[in-house]
């Protein structure tokens, strides 16, 4: 079934339209997603994507990326404002490949993908359908597709062999039901019928099912042919009221009151004459009138039910129960809408707030950049950034620690198979293989786009403050340049410079802003920068330490 009726019940967003770049006219067949530019047989890990089977939509796909791809969904059949369904087949993988899918042209306001609906999927080696983990999928809106809503979620490939099925959630075909269908029908049940109701707009057959008992079949189909007559009540001095011939059973009957709240009783109504009355019963094809009966014995005999009706009243004590009961219900509804209403005025009032934190952030870090470029703009008119310098040691001519480098290269294979690797940042100024941080402080440059794939604060600004300073500094320095209190003779050490300290704060801050926009969790985690350099000097030290305790023993040998 192309669509889901959870999903049908919520809004769909129909101004969404399809540019004429995103006209669709197929799904596509065994079609490889390779990069712009390239020519020939795809490689291993080139994706080819197909839904050209039963319940498949796919109509196109684009390569954005190694690690992400643009899905483009064809809509509903003689509806393209509906754009929802999607089931379509990957293959050609390889094994630990991850990938990001976007599918970008969904046209709903709302999704279940917001409250923790995922996509499902299979593989050949693992035919039953299971969902993805909720929290690797994301429905939002995209500046990228003209501000359309786009579900991604990213997902790994574990086996090469394998062809791997991705679906909006349990697929029903229209196959699947004609054998079920046919399995009902060949068990030949009393209670069960399936008649020809006509053929699809694609000529599919469309079946029309009656479960009813076997007994109460025949009174079912005159029941629906069956259709409601009002016919006027007549008396004798004209005085006539539309009624309704149908078969109002006990209940109604007891409900029903001699005279209406406004004061007039229910038998007054419009003037009618017998021949239209006549003439309504003679269109009706439902309803047979006896031969031996005239018109006007049929009507006197509505007119008598009629005033036996108005003789039934309901008791006075159900009345006023009810009437109680309906009252408190609308004291209810009453107190639900202003509860309703104050928490309209509390949300907007919040969203009012949020709007102007956001715009303050933005103001913050505008100002931030541009106090950057002036101090990068008056140490250039100084003549020379070194003037600044308060070490001995040049921190570009110190060479990280072998150890150090060796992090590296390890946390920039674990980071590798990332969909994008965080990019040098455009405030920090690349020239001649160096990037400029601020204040006269150049590191080197393939050492800084290692960096910015470590994984962690820690590990992070350790290795930022081994770039800046050097492990011939560190290990002479303290960060604060007070005598550790766990010793009692303890010569304090002179302590780092402050700018570049500032220098260490401000890399990790930009790094953090990327994840989140939280203040609080922002100066939390800000605030171990000292910590995590006191951890790495005390490392250095207790290295060197180590490292002149094995020179002293190979001399003893």
């Amino acid at each position: 079934m192309k669509t889901n009726m959870a999903e049908r019940s919520k809004t769909a967003d129909t101004g969404s339209s399809i540019g004429i770049d995103e006209i669709i006219t197929g799904n596509l067949s065994k079609y490889p997603a390779v990069p712009p530019g390239y020519y020939g047989q795809p490689k291993k890990g080139h994706l080819l994507f197909d839904a050209c089977f039963e319940s498949g939509n796919l109509g196109r796909v684009d390569h954005v990326t190694e690690f992400e791809y643009d899905l483009f969904i064809r809509p509903d059949t003689c509806n393209p404002r509906f754009r929802v369904w999607f089931n379509f087949t990957v293959e050609n993988v390889k094994e630990s490949q991850r990938v990001i899918f976007n599918i970008v042209n969904f046209s709903k306001t709302k999704s279940l993908y917001r409250d923790g609906m995922a996509p499902m999927v299979k593989s050949t080696s693992r035919p039953k359908w299971q969902r993805l983990p909720p929290k690797n999928v994301y429905y939002y809106r995209c500046p990228d597709h003209r501000k359309n809503y786009v579900m991604s979620f990213a997902f790994c490939f574990d086996r090469e062999e394998d062809v791997y099925q991705f679906a909006y959630c349990y697929p029903y075909t229209y196959t699947r039901l004609q054998h079920y269908l046919d399995n009902l029908q060949r068990r030949n049940m009393d209670y069960f019928c399936r008649e020809f109701l006509g053929y699809s707009v694609q000529q599919r057959q469309l079946d029309l099912l009656t479960i009813t008992n076997p007994d109460d079949k025949t009174d079912l189909e005159n029941s629906v042919m069956q259709k409601k007559i009002k016919i006027p009540k007549l008396s004798l001095n004209h005085l006539e009221e539309t009624v309704e011939i149908a078969d109002y059973g006990d209940e109604d009957v007891e409900l029903r009151h001699c005279k209406r709240k406004d004061g007039r009783k229910q038998n007054e109504g419009t003037h009618k004459s017998i021949e239209a009355v006549v003439a309504r019963l003679e269109k009706q094809n439902g309803m047979s009138l006896s031969s031996n009966s005239s018109p006007e014995a049929t009507f006197m005999e509505s007119s008598e039910r009629m005033n036996n009706m108005d003789d039934a009243v309901v008791p006075r004590i159900l009345y006023e129960e009810l009437l109680r009961s309906y009252q408190q219900q609308q004291e209810e509804m009453r107190h639900i809408q202003q509860e309703l209403e104050r928490t309209r005025r509390q949300l907007v009032q919040q969203a009012k707030k949020l709007k102007e934190y956001g715009t303050l952030v933005s103001e913050m870090k505008e100002l931030r950049d541009l106090n950057r470029r002036l101090q990068d703009v008056l140490l250039l008119r100084l003549g020379s950034g070194s003037a600044i310098e308060l070490e001995k040691v040049n921190p570009e001519s110190i060479e990280p620690e072998p150890e150090v480098q060796k992090t590296f290269s390890e946390e920039a294979n674990t980071s590798s198979y990332y969909p994008a690797a965080v990019p040098v940042m455009d405030k920090y100024i690349l020239e001649n293989g160096k990037v400029h941080l601020g204040s006269g402080i150049w590191v080197d440059g393939e050492k800084w786009h290692q960096l910015q794939v470590t994984q962690g604060d820690s590990k992070y600004t350790k290795n930022l403050a081994v770039m800046i300073w050097g492990t011939d500094v560190l290990k002479n320095r303290s960060v604060t340049g007070v005598a550790t209190k766990k010793k009692k003779d303890a010569i304090p050490k002179p302590p780092l410079s402050p700018h570049k300290l500032s220098i260490v704060r401000e890399c990790l801050y930009d790094r953090i802003a990327q994840e989140t926009v939280d203040e609080t969790e922002i100066a939390q985690r800000l605030s171990k920068v000292n910590k995590y350099i006191c951890e790495k000097i005390m490392d250095i030290n207790k290295s060197c330490k180590n490292e002149e305790k094995r020179e002293a023993k190979y001399n003893l040998q």
